[in-house]
């Protein structure tokens, strides 16, 4: 460290790789609901053609509008290039879309589609979870957005095992 009025200064390069860590974490948690939130909106899109009960599609269009809000915070944290990291990709997309749309053909009953979008739900809590754990252990701050979607992702769950 450099001395300054007698005074040893120590950790300066540290403080600096602990903010570059730190801001890797958040901007991974950032990517990572983007993601989540992406793909819960696109699921709802392509469940939607196979929906007949009138209040399972407001509950579920309702979701999906929270959903984009969610997305609307977390991408503008996020710098172009790392948007375009975020954003899931052409092939995910198409298999998401394929996978939804057998599952539904098959049996588009409300309690098998709200069986499917809580598995995504429980998948997104997961994951961003897991950004949260990293974090924690990393001794770095968590942006609130994470344990809003959470908290969110709960509250879905529950509403839709009521069509179970």
């Amino acid at each position: 460290g450099r001395r300054k009025g007698g005074i040893q200064i120590l950790g300066e390069r540290n403080h600096r790789q602990n903010l570059q860590i730190n801001k890797g974490a958040t901007m991974k948690i950032f990517r990572e609901i983007v993601r989540n939130t992406e793909m819960g909106i696109q699921s709802i899109s392509n469940l939607m053609p196979y929906v007949e009960e009138e209040d399972f599609k407001k509950l579920i269009l309702s979701q999906q509008e929270t959903l984009r809000e969610f997305y609307d915070k977390a991408i503008c944290q996020l710098t172009c290039d790392e948007q375009e990291q975020a954003k899931s990709g052409i092939i995910e997309k198409t298999m998401l879309k394929a996978g939804v749309n057998m599952n539904a053909v098959f049996n588009n009953t409300s309690s098998h589609m709200a069986s499917m979008l809580i598995d995504g739900y429980i998948m997104g809590v997961d994951s961003v979870q897991k950004c949260v754990n990293e974090m924690k252990k990393d001794g770095t701050e968590m942006p609130s957005i994470a344990g809003e979607i959470i908290k969110f992702y709960d509250k879905c769950i529950k509403a839709l095992r009521e069509y179970l």
